[in-house]
């Protein structure tokens, strides 16, 4: 029982100062009662006075009790099991030990840890030990504490068996250690069923501590902590940037990584039953030998790749799938400024210029044959094609504004009021061109704010309305209203509307030979909003004109 003492103390303050590592905190508790317990039955054997001898027993109760706890919270720390360890576990599996030594010391009173005890000599009357008559709590708190042994050393044995070599040595020297201890309780409680005995558990606490030490000295105890391979496995999905969703085998969700939850904006418990094509309206579980599958999830409005695999048992049968969504987003956006850009360069950048070209040996022809009102006219038509080449240019810069964000060079975004990027849209409109009637209804309170991509889409909208109107008078109407978590703003004009072959390729995404629209502006309106997170939709009038209405998330500045 000293050298009990002696390896316990050491363990203990080898522990404590290393208290910041996992499971510390729990092997020096149990190094410290393990010594406390000891010690204290030292003197117990050795003093004759029964009143002192039993309340230095009613001390060590303190030790017994927390001894179990102890290795409990250091194994399971260990194990990586910390849910286990926190602090409303400890505090719920620490009533009965509170309970158990609360009776301890108020026993005389109800007598449910011991009946009777008694002073009896041993060896040879050279010490003096108690005789317990044990009550039925004391039965409870040693089942109890087993119990709590038990499960920290099955809990480290299975950690260990996935391990390398040097955590199952580890393991083996605690296992090993700490089962001396209980075998030596065990037989002492089988010992005092037929009259005192001497308890071997003290003594035992040697190997237990001796365990620890070759457990630091040799096999790195504290300083290498296992990984076990669950919690790799759960950390590893858990900070993936791809979504996982997990589910059986009728395709309800049984559980989803914290990109899935973040994308889908419900929590798991929200998510958990439900079936997944209820929660991802693109997806069918008919489909899903489908390699590659592109959807929209929730409100971001960004796209994502699917693949889908089966789980199956050892026997081969279907027990549930993972369903793996990767954001393509930007890939699919490249792709589509790719078709935008190789259409604006093979077929709009071409017509020009071979329409400047003509007219340009048209007018040089004129002047030739002195026909120099004939020469003005063409030489305008010239100026028009080549404004409308640099308005080409102007929007292609513009294009790589939008995608080179308008961060502070961190990735941050400076967001600006939303009403003061409508207010400077329809500014420069009224003076680029002062014979359009610009009007602006019903601006948002400055506190809802967005990134500044809203300027050049609102911007693009009106300027958009009023080149297109004939009137002499062009009229655009912006109005914003606040509807729930958005922002609707909402641009009217009573021009010709919008071709259905221009939306044709927006709405689906993507252009095709037979299927594009006929500059960069609306590309740039639809991109522009998908940056924002929010919708656009393109209405015409039974009467004439178009309603554009823009959808964007309402963000209020604190």
């Amino acid at each position: 029982m000293v050298i009990t003492g002696a390896v316990s103390g050491y363990v203990a303050l080898f522990a404590w100062r290393r208290r910041a590592m996992p499971g510390a905190t729990g092997l020096a508790v149990l190094a410290l009662a393990s010594g406390w317990w000891s010690v204290g039955y030292l003197f117990e054997l050795l003093v004759e006075d029964v009143t002192l001898k039993l309340t230095l027993a009613n001390l060590q109760w303190v030790g017994v009790l927390a001894a179990p706890l102890a290795w409990f919270l250091f194994s399971f720390s260990y194990a990586g099991r910390d849910r286990y360890t926190a602090p409303a576990s400890l505090l719920a599996l620490s009533v009965l030990p509170l309970a158990g030594l609360v009776a301890v010391w108020t026993n005389p009173a109800h007598h449910l840890m011991w009946s009777s005890v008694s002073v009896v000599p041993a060896i040879g009357r050279t010490i003096t030990v108690l005789q317990t008559e044990w009550g039925p709590l004391y039965w409870v708190v040693l089942g109890y504490s087993y119990l709590l042994w038990l499960a920290g050393a099955v809990v480290i044995f299975r950690t260990a068996l996935d391990m390398p070599n040097i955590y199952r040595l580890q393991a083996t020297a605690l296992i090993l250690g700490t089962l001396m201890p209980v075998l030596g309780n065990v037989a002492t409680t089988f010992l005092e069923l037929y009259g005192a005995a001497i308890d071997m558990t003290p003594a035992a606490f040697a190997f237990a501590g001796l365990a620890c030490t070759v457990a630091v000295s040799r096999y790195e105890l504290l300083e290498a902590r296992p990984v076990p391979r669950w919690v790799a496995r759960e950390r590893v999905v858990e900070t993936m940037t791809d979504a996982v969703i997990v589910t059986d085998t009728k395709w309800r969700i049984t559980d989803a990584n914290q990109a899935a939850k973040r994308i889908l904006g419900d929590p798991a418990a929200e998510l958990k039953g439900n079936p997944v094509s209820d929660v991802i309206e693109e997806f069918s579980p008919d489909e899903r030998d489908t390699d590659h599958l592109t959807v929209r999830l929730g409100s971001g409005h960004r796209y994502f790749e699917l693949r889908t695999n089966a789980f199956t048992d050892h026997h081969g049968r279907d027990i549930g799938h993972a369903l793996v969504f990767r954001d393509v987003t930007d890939r699919r956006l490249n792709l589509q400024q790719l078709e935008v850009m190789n259409r604006v360069l093979r077929h709009n950048l071409r017509t020009e210029a071979n329409l400047l070209e003509g007219y340009a040996n048209l007018v040089l022809d004129d002047i030739d044959a002195g026909e120099l009102d004939d020469a003005r006219g063409h030489a305008q038509t010239l100026h028009d094609h080549a404004s409308t080449l640099v308005n080409i240019s102007q929007k292609a810069r513009k294009l790589g504004a939008t995608r080179g964000g308008d961060g502070d060079g961190n990735g941050d975004i400076r967001l600006l009021p939303a009403a003061v990027q409508i207010r400077a849209a329809a500014d420069a409109i009224r003076t680029e061109f002062a014979h359009a009637n610009v009007r602006v209804h019903d601006l948002p309170d400055h506190d809802f704010v967005c990134a500044p991509t809203l300027e050049p889409i609102v911007r693009e909208l009106v300027e958009n309305s009023v080149q297109h109107d004939p009137a002499a008078t062009p009229v655009v109407t912006v109005t914003t209203t606040h509807e729930g978590d958005e922002l609707a703003i909402r641009i009217e004009d009573n021009g010709p509307g919008i071709r259905s072959s221009e939306l044709a390729a927006i709405n689906a995404h993507g252009e095709t030979q037979l299927r594009h629209a006929s500059g960069l502006g609306l590309w740039l309106v639809k991109w522009g909003v998908d940056q924002l997170g929010g919708t656009v939709t393109f209405d015409a009038h039974d009467e004439g004109g178009t309603e554009v209405v823009l959808r964007i998330p309402a963000l209020q500045e604190e």
